[in-house]
């Protein structure tokens, strides 16, 4: 999930081109029409400075925040997503304790976009304490679920006995992405809960619209299966009534009336790609508000479909919003033959008839209700309609979207002014921003938008991922920070105050260690702490959390002698009596994990399509020896600054194929790969995760992406690759890049043109000085949008990762520019590899088994004979298995069982490994592969020992 200063992003340069919405032959619906923007703001904002960003709580302890909710008291539950290894959290702040703690774990498999991903609480919380979590059980056959919990007032823990699963529905986790989870109440009490389509945005659907109806391609390809059948409640937004035994009912007024043949009737909206935060307005008719993630086409292509939309969305009732025909503003895709690479036709969007669903993967309704337009929308190259929601990154990730109410009898010095009165605020955790949106009407359920204004601008957001309004009418916030599909050192749980006096202090603390045996002697730092007002602040330390100050001191020392997981407080106090605290946690008897990620260098350059193998180990103290097993390897294709995890696998060896091209050249994209391993503890304290990250990067640069700038100019025309270009270019300028590796590299080719005499591109490591690995000559081409391609070979002193700095060098005199840049690829294996070249290698092989059906010939050489109208049928009781044999040792990939779907259990064996298989594994011949589960492929070969 998602992005931070390493990646090759312009940084305050790029001015993106403004992109129409229309595609060609597509016309835009009257529905989709766009209020002029004339109206203004009938007062000012008030100012940033009258708010406090309070934090709560923050670090690496968090795991990796998902969504929060906020008790009557003022407490905080919030969710980590979890792992499969180690589970997710609900965790517990407490205002008066100023402490977090962990109110429950969740077991999980928590692979792609899965894991514990919605907590909500119950409108009778005060009475019932009922919390409904949103999470991925670890069973098969694969479903996602919704329970409710009761949570222990006094103990601040969930029960975990008190379980009552609500619904569950099945999920398919070959592939990613798109899991939602939000969930949310309206005034009846009806429960609002938003589910992803389930669908890779990638295949050859190359950021449209994911259609793939084809037989050989995955499932996960095709949307029309989720977001389009009426029969499934992926890619949809459903509303049901719980019952308070544990059961739950269809209210009234949903899309479908129950008993329709082919629904689903807890279906609200449909037509939905990732509606990731959902909220209603129980003040004004239980309006619906949304934030819905769109796909990645960075431009949008003539005969296919739209520049990708990221959409605000509101409902007043049940609807059709479009996903995967139609996007933003009722924008068509095209009907898309895969197999011909042809286009048949525009689906209808906004008229009175929606599109059919004749998928062959769609279980329902093949007509579809008409579709809907987005209420407020963003676009990949830039929005013309909404210009206020732009932003030069390109990222978009629409998240939550909240109507302020505001309460004059509320007794609370936090509460947001009386200016935020029925305004409607939406915040978007790639570009990092939250702002208002106002209506013609000053109504944001009936009216039509007309001006977006920044909120709290100036505030520093760390890729916020969920907020709302608590009872004091504060603003809680959970921002993500900058790690992906992991915590992150700048996560945080805050609460956003508006302050009528002074505003309170901010208080930083640092460690020189947070982890280590007895005695343990830290050294604390207080820098970085401050007063906004300047007015002076005392220090209060609190090394064990007992309550007491220990310390009065900036910048203090403390031996600890006895383990625990201990949290250090620091409290800062100005003349006005206002804090600040800001806590470290200090695990004393036990080491954090050193984790090492082996076989691919930090920075290294990878091709599409194939493979990128890595191993990893973890050492630790306490725990001794490690197996490789046991180290998890994760990995996700980033882009901009959010990630999609592609795959997990185990340090004993991992790979992951780069797959097709995700998106257009102007879109920044990379693999982050992470190794981790949580020990065991130890006696009286903690476990501690260890972990090794590194991002890797495709060997195709546009020049426009960058980590510093020196210089050249970022400018747009229409036939560079991006849709931009490095312009006017001046003798001894630069730019930079971070974390790059050419190992593998043995050439380089750009991508230019002069209108001048041309002169020199010189890449170089570390420094505009450092030791130059390439350099590549450009002549003049005869005009500036004349490109030619020129090349050089590499020479590079080492495997290592360094700053590679590009300084352009030339006789230029005056103005004159020298040339301009619009790509650069590097050539050779760099360190991915091909794909290995797959054949079924039990066709023909020997087969044994435990019995035969009898009377029906159905002997197991018919399970090997590559026929699927035949098979190999057991006797009527159990074990039964069928093994085959290979002959010699074989390379195995991927074991694909199909067969009829009666069964009780399933195994899968290849002897006598007795461990992961992870391809390539060597195996034996005896390759015994023996499963009693319905049809299905098991890939990546997990497999264990016996028979």
């Amino acid at each position: 999930m998602f992005g931070f200063a390493r990646l090759r992003t312009a940084v305050g340069a790029l001015i993106l081109a403004l992109a129409g919405t229309a595609v060609a032959g597509a016309p835009v619906p009257a529905s989709a029409a766009v209020p002029a923007l004339t109206a203004t703001a009938a007062l000012a904002p008030p100012p940033t400075s009258g708010f406090e960003k309070v934090k709560l709580d923050g670090g690496l302890s968090m795991g990796e925040p998902i969504e929060l909710s906020v008790l009557p008291d003022g407490k905080v539950l919030y969710i980590n997503r979890g792992s499969t290894t180690g589970g997710g959290q609900v965790r517990l702040y407490n205002p008066v304790t100023k402490a977090t703690t962990v109110a429950l774990t969740v077991q999980l498999d928590a692979r792609f976009e899965d894991g514990l991903i919605g907590i909500t609480i119950h409108p009778q919380f005060a009475a019932n304490h009922w919390v409904y979590l949103f999470y991925s059980p670890k069973v098969t056959p694969l479903v996602n679920r919704i329970s409710r919990f009761t949570f222990n007032t006094t103990g601040g823990v969930l029960d975990p006995a008190s379980e009552d699963m609500i619904i569950e529905w099945p999920t398919e986790r070959d592939l990613c992405c798109h899991s939602a989870g939000s969930m949310t109440w309206d005034s009846n009490e009806n429960l609002y809960f938003a589910v992803g389509d389930n669908t890779n945005s990638g295949g050859d659907s190359a950021g449209m619209a994911p259609i793939d109806e084809r037989p050989t391609s995955n499932p996960q390809y095709d949307a029309q299966r989720t977001a389009g059948n009426t029969n499934d409640l992926r890619g949809k937004i459903n509303r049901i009534h719980p019952e308070n035994n544990g059961t739950y009912t269809i209210p009234a007024g949903n899309l479908f009336a129950p008993g329709t043949a082919k629904t689903r009737p807890e279906i609200y909206i449909m037509g939905d790609r990732n509606p990731y935060r959902i909220w209603v307005d129980k003040k004004a008719n239980n309006t619906l508000y949304w934030g819905e993630v769109g796909p990645d086409a960075g431009a949008t292509v003539a005969n296919r479909g739209p520049a990708a939309y990221d959409e605000f969305n509101r409902a007043t009732g049940p609807g059709n919003y479009g996903w995967p025909y139609c996007g933003g503003p009722n924008v068509a895709y095209n009907d898309w033959d895969f197999a011909a690479n042809a286009p048949r036709g525009w689906f209808p969007c906004g008229g009175t008839t929606g599109p059919v669903n004749n998928s062959p993967r769609n279980t329902g309704l093949q007509q579809l209700p008409p579709t809907k337009p987005s209420l407020v929308w963003e676009q990949h190259g830039g929005s013309k309609e909404w210009p206020a929601l732009d932003n030069p990154g390109g990222c978009g990730a629409p998240n939550h979207a909240e109507v302020y109410h505001y309460d004059p009898n509320l007794v609370s010095d936090a509460k947001w002014p009386a200016y935020y009165d029925n305004k409607w605020l939406i915040s978007e955790y790639c570009r990092n921003w939250i702002k208002e949106v106002q209506f013609d009407n000053g109504n944001p359920a009936t009216g039509n938008p007309t001006v977006i204004e920044p909120v709290l601008a100036g505030m520093n957001l760390v890729h916020p991922i969920d907020m709302e309004f608590g009872p004091d009418g504060s603003l809680y916030l959970l921002e993500y920070g900058s790690g992906y599909f992991s915590g992150a050192a700048d996560a945080g749980l805050y609460k956003i105050n508006y302050v009528q006096g002074g505003r309170s202090p901010v208080a930083a603390a640092t460690a020189d260690k947070d982890n280590g045996l007895t005695p343990l002697a830290v050294t604390f730092s207080s820098a970085g702490s401050s007063d906004p007002d300047g007015d002076p602040i005392t220090y209060a330390w609190d090394f064990d959390n007992n309550g007491t100050t220990d310390s009065t001191a900036a910048n203090p020392s403390f031996t600890y002698t006895t383990n625990g997981d201990k949290r250090a407080r620091l409290t800062v106090r100005d003349p006005a009596g206002h804090t600040g605290t800001a806590v470290i946690p200090i695990v004393v008897g036990n080491n954090r994990p050193a984790v090492t990620l082996a076989g691919i260098p930090a920075g290294g350059m990878w091709s599409w399509g194939e493979n990128l193998t890595s191993t990893a180990s973890a050492t630790d103290p306490q725990d001794g020896t490690i197996n490789c097993a046991d180290v998890v390897i994760r990995a996700a294709l980033g882009h901009q600054e959010h990630a999609h995890e592609e795959g997990q696998g185990t340090g004993c060896g991992f790979t992951v194929n780069t797959g097709p091209v995700h998106a257009g050249p102007d879109a920044v994209q990379f693999f982050v790969l992470r190794a981790s391993y949580t020990d065991r503890g130890a006696s009286g304290t903690v476990a501690l995760t260890g972990e090794k990250e590194i991002s890797v990067w495709p060997k195709q640069w546009q020049a426009e992406h960058f980590v510093q700038l020196n210089g050249p100019k970022v400018v747009d025309q229409a036939a560079a690759e991006g849709g931009k270009r490095l312009g006017d270019i001046q003798s001894g300028e630069w730019v930079r890049h971070h974390a790059v590796s050419l190992k593998g590299i043995t050439g380089v080719k750009a991508r230019v043109s002069s209108a001048n005499a041309g002169g020199t591109l010189s890449f170089r490591y570390d420094s505009p000085t450092g030791p130059e690995v390439a350099r590549v000559a450009v002549a003049g081409t005869g005009g500036w949008d004349n490109y030619a391609e020129v090349t050089a070979p590499v020479t590079r002193p080492d495997d290592g990762t360094h700053d590679l700095y590009l300084v352009f060098t030339g006789n230029n005199t005056g103005t004159n520019a020298l040339f301009d840049l619009d790509s650069y690829t590097f050539t050779g294996p760099g360190v991915s590899t091909p794909p290995i070249t797959t054949s079924d290698l039990a066709q023909g092989r020997p087969t044994a088994t435990s019995s035969v059906e009898p009377n029906n010939g159905r002997v197991g050489s018919m399970a090997v004979d590559g026929n699927a109208a035949t098979r190999w049928s057991s006797d009527y009781s159990d074990p039964q298995w069928i093994s085959v044999d290979l002959g010699s040792s074989r390379s195995i990939s991927r074991v694909r069982l199909n067969w009829e779907a009666a069964y009780r259990s399933r195994h899968l064996r290849i002897t006598p490994t007795g461990r992961t298989c992870t391809p390539p594994r060597r195996v034996t011949a005896a390759s015994t592969i023996s499963s009693s589960r319905g049809p299905g492929v098991m890939s990546g070969c997990t497999a264990r020992s016996g028979r």
